[in-house]
Parts: structure tokens; C-alpha cells; sequence
């Protein structure tokens, strides 16, 4: 289990690059659930699951139209364990 916790100054990508070491677009987005609903076209639900990069996002949490939980694994954690 991998827990982010950013600093202000530092940009979710950046986040994202430094713990799974992975390539991502280079669009900067304050959270992860917008760089996500950039990259679907919409706002995700609840369940919804979206892979890029090497990586898997599954929206655990929504509110208020925003989303506020993610689980992040990286798609050979999630291929070994499935």
C-alpha cells in the first residue's frame, strides 16, 4: 500500500512520477481526479477505473461531483495479484 501526501508546491504529475516512477503527459493538474477527468472526458463515478501510464486509478469516493478518494497501483501490481 502507497499513501501520497504531496507539498504544496509540488504538482500531482510530479507526485505520481516520483512514487511509481513512470512517464506521464506533461498537462498539470492540481489533483489527480482532474488529470483523470481530463484524460476520460468526463468526471468519474464511483468504480469507474481508468489505466494509463502504467497505472491503475479506481475512484473509490465521489462528492459533490468532485472526486475525493483514489486507490493508485501500478498495472504489474495489479497483474501478479489478479
Amino acid at each position: 500500500h502507497l499513501s501520497i501526501r504531496r507539498q504544496r508546491q509540488m504538482c500531482i504529475r510530479d507526485s505520481l512520477i516520483e512514487a511509481f516512477d513512470v512517464a506521464l503527459p506533461e498537462e498539470d493538474f492540481d489533483t489527480v481526479g482532474g488529470f483523470i477527468a481530463h484524460e476520460m472526458g468526463h468526471v468519474p463515478r464511483r468504480g469507474e477505473v481508468y489505466e494509463t501510464a502504467g497505472l491503475r486509478f479506481v475512484v473509490l469516493h465521489t462528492k459533490g461531483g468532485a472526486v475525493k478518494w483514489f486507490k493508485v497501483s501500478p498495472l504489474e501490481a495489479v497483474t501478479q495479484a489478479g
